[in-house]
């Protein structure tokens, strides 16, 4: 799955956009900076007048073709995110003031600044990024654009208009336009209302002490060093008749019965632990780990360091469990024991933020499943109380998360068991579509402890999407020692080959996955093939691959489905260990193949050798390819 979706300041991007510009106006040699000014300048008129096929020709004819036209329709003002209705503001280019990187002489990147543009509002901005083709002779293509960036801040905007233009009775049912008034008055007391619960007829209130940063809904998934701002608060419930419940101390709050029925989940440094909805802590909130059971009389299994108790249906807390082996228990717990969708038919109750500009409605999942990387902190559906918002580009929302159990590994002689699934996210708004993600759970034996890993499903150039077509189902994990694990599964390589127009359409991928601070942690790597980590052997060719044209559709009864490695994959599997070092082919179709992974903005001179650079890994990796190939040239020496 790609990254998700998030939402970033107008103020902020435009800061970062104008620093871009004047870092990279200095770097680029003016003539060379001119011809690409020339040609962005060209697309503008063509972009104001609405000639969206004369403006097409921009850009070159390869898969983007769909979204490329899609793009072209919104920019000229015919349409919205959606390719359908007409858009309810204008929206303009600056192609005159476009920021150049010439890091990459054959892909050159311009960050384009958007306006959005209403009577009723300030200017919003936004981004866009330009892949540009330098195909020769002074003459250029558009060869991809990059527009989350723009597609969060479209919508975002868009909801401003509404919200601006709009009756709030034609956008809000009364129980919301209730609970904002009351949001306004618990402000006297609290700096902040971040969501409201509706559970028949009322309304509970999520009320916050404390800084709450833009950023607050990703910031888990920001690196440490980020230097955004960051949320500061203590959170807290407030019932319907405005009593406080729940005090004003814990760092995250779940929903009423997100967890457990009717009761509610609460963090605090780490730990978890119970309300009611009467306000009284029934469980205490020092558990490491709180797993909601499908178990008659027993409703949660309670992590305490290394031992486990019960939490019953008469919310009473049972003794330390002698001999539990938490491997037995996965077919009990929750949401692990089988397949199941998500949506916001499926929460039971309503969730809503308190915001005019975020129309979705909002599930915060179980812990647990959090930190098994099943599912996102988080989860943002459709809301049936602001249906006035919900058109085809009203957000970043789910219409449906998809969980799949699709198989165990539990073998007598190994130290450890693990569950396999895969989660297809059905996102709305502009970046409509199915993104699906691969997830394994381990259980350590030894140490008795659940260990989770989520993995993308797709690789290559674009932006990843789809569902795998099913025809290749691989999933395994072994151990290569006694803190590394191989986790292969079936993903979308999109990985092209030497005869053009093929590709690789799905196929294994290799994770490398180190236990680290009681967590599973890939080790980086920009290789499709697992050559980095391990040394190759007659099982790593015998894999399931589709291969595809893109000519055609991927979903073409005619696609090439083998169960083994071929001769030219093969070739690209050595080949890439060389790419990985910046190696410059003799063959320019290698360089091609390999340029978006290893050479894009990163490097302007590639090496003519990198037999120094190679480790004893790739030396081992890169022989017995050629073995295999029936090569007899010095191991070292790539392929022409």
């Amino acid at each position: 799955m790609k990254t998700k979706p998030t939402l970033i300041a107008a103020a902020l991007l435009l800061v970062a956009v104008c620093g871009f510009l004047f870092v990279r106006s200095k770097t680029v040699k003016s003539p060379e900076k001119a011809e690409v000014m020339a040609f962005l300048t060209q697309v503008n008129p063509l972009l104001k007048d609405g000639q969206t096929k004369s403006a097409l020709t921009f850009f070159e004819n390869n898969e983007n073709k769909a979204l490329n036209k899609i793009l072209v329709n919104v920019l000229s003002g015919k349409t919205k995110l959606s390719g359908k209705s007409k858009p309810l503001f204008k929206v303009a280019l600056d192609m005159e003031n476009a920021g150049l990187d010439f890091t990459n002489p054959e892909l050159i990147e311009a960050r384009v600044i958007v306006r959005f543009e209403h009577p009723s509002l300030p200017v919003g901005y936004s981004s866009l990024k330009l892949l540009i083709h330098n195909i020769g002779n002074k003459q250029y293509k558009i060869y991809s654009v990059k527009t989350e960036d723009f597609r969060a801040d479209y919508a975002k905007y868009q909801n401003k208009v509404i919200n601006a233009t709009v009756p709030e009775t034609d956008l809000y049912k009364p129980i919301t336009l209730a609970a904002f008034k009351t949001a306004e008055q618990l402000k006297a007391r609290y700096d902040s209302v971040l969501w409201f619960q509706h559970i028949n007829n009322k309304t509970w209130f999520y009320v916050v002490k404390g800084k709450v940063a833009e950023s607050y809904y990703y910031e888990d998934e920001l690196p440490a060093d980020d230097k955004r701002e960051k949320s500061d608060f203590k959170m807290g419930l407030v019932a319907p008749d405005l009593t406080e419940i729940i005090p004003v101390e814990y760092d995250l709050i779940h929903n009423i019965g997100g967890t457990i029925d009717s009761l509610i989940e609460v963090e605090k440094n780490g730990k978890k632990g119970f309300y009611n909805m009467a306000g009284k802590l029934v469980v205490p909130v020092n558990y490491e780990q709180i797993l909601a059971l499908n178990d008659g009389d027993n409703l949660a299994l309670l992590k305490n360091g290394a031992d486990y108790s019960y939490l019953k249906k008469d919310l009473s807390i049972s003794d330390n469990i002698t001999g539990l082996k938490i491997g037995d228990m996965l077919p009990k717990v929750k949401y692990l024991s089988g397949s199941f969708t998500l949506s916001e038919k499926s929460a039971g109750s309503l969730m809503e933020h308190n915001s005019r500009n975020n129309p979705t409605s909002l599930v915060i999942s179980p812990s647990y499943m959090v930190e098994l990387h099943i599912l996102p902190k988080f989860m943002e559906f459709p809301n049936p109380l602001r249906t006035g918002l919900n058109d085809e580009d009203g957000g970043n929302g789910s219409g449906s998360i998809a969980v799949k159990h699709t198989g165990d590994e539990n073998k007598e002689e190994n130290w450890f068991q693990s569950a396999f699934y895969s989660v297809v996210n059905d996102y709305l708004g502009g970046r409509g579509g199915l993104y699906q993600d691969k997830q394994v759970v381990l259980v350590d034996k030894r140490q008795n402890k659940l260990l989770g890993f989520s993995g993308n499903s797709s690789f290559g150039e674009e932006d990843g999407g789809g569902e795998l077509t099913g025809i290749c189902n691989e999933n395994s994990i072994r151990a290569l020692n006694d803190s590394l694990f191989e986790f292969k599964t079936t993903a979308m390589l999109n990985q092209e080959m030497l005869t053009e127009h093929q590709y690789i359409d799905e196929g294994p991928y290799y994770y490398y996955l180190k236990v680290e601070k009681g967590k599973l942690v890939a080790l980086k790597t920009e290789r499709m093939f697992p050559t980095q980590f391990a040394k190759l052997d007659d099982s790593y060719l015998q894999a399931c691959y589709v291969l595809a044209n893109y000519d055609k559709d991927v979903s073409d009864p005619k696609k090439r489905p083998l169960s083994y490695t071929t001769p030219e994959i093969l070739q690209i599997m050595k080949n890439e260990i060389y790419a990985s070092y910046r190696y410059k082919f003799k063959n320019e179709r290698w360089n091609s193949i390999f340029e978006y992974r290893f050479t894009n903005g990163t490097d302007t001179v590639l090496n003519v050798s990198v037999d120094d650079s190679l480790t004893a890994i790739d030396k081992y990796n890169i022989d017995f390819i050629n073995r295999k190939l029936k090569i007899t040239k010095p191991a070292t020496l790539a392929l022409k």
